[in-house]
């Protein structure tokens, strides 16, 4: 698989996780090949092309990615047990969505909280094909 693919793969499994109140340590590890630059333009092109983000959302929806991927490093790199990282990392989303429902339309926001799970699942998928 070329480096491009495997980059947005990786990139793909921290959207998973950083949505995900289930995240598992070896999830988090699997990270540290990321950087918050990397997994915040992954989260916006997604949010782009599933939630139909309006010329005005973009900016303030990638600014919002990149504060909370960079909050999340020392979570992703930190020596946390999983129940630990999975605690820290809901944590962060939760402040992420409360940020988010100020950005997004209801029916985003719900588009996007539904999408949760089967977008986990399927990065998951892929990767255990690489």
């Amino acid at each position: 698989m070329n480096h491009v693919i495997k980059t947005a793969l990786r990139l793909g499994l921290f959207l998973a996780i950083a949505l995900s109140t289930a995240a598992r340590s070896d999830d988090f590890d699997q990270l540290k090949a990321t950087t918050p630059v990397q997994r915040a333009a992954a989260q916006t092109e997604y949010m782009k092309s599933h939630l139909a983000l309006t010329d005005a959302q973009i900016p303030k929806i990638a600014a919002l990615n990149q504060k909370y991927a960079e909050q999340m490093e020392p979570v992703i790199r930190g020596t946390d047990g999983g129940l630990g990282k999975m605690l820290k990392a809901k944590a962060i989303q939760e402040n992420k969505d409360a940020e988010l429902r100020q950005i997004l339309t209801p029916a985003q926001f719900d588009s996007f909280e539904s999408s949760k799970d089967e977008m986990r699942e399927a990065v998951k998928r892929v990767l255990m094909k690489d």
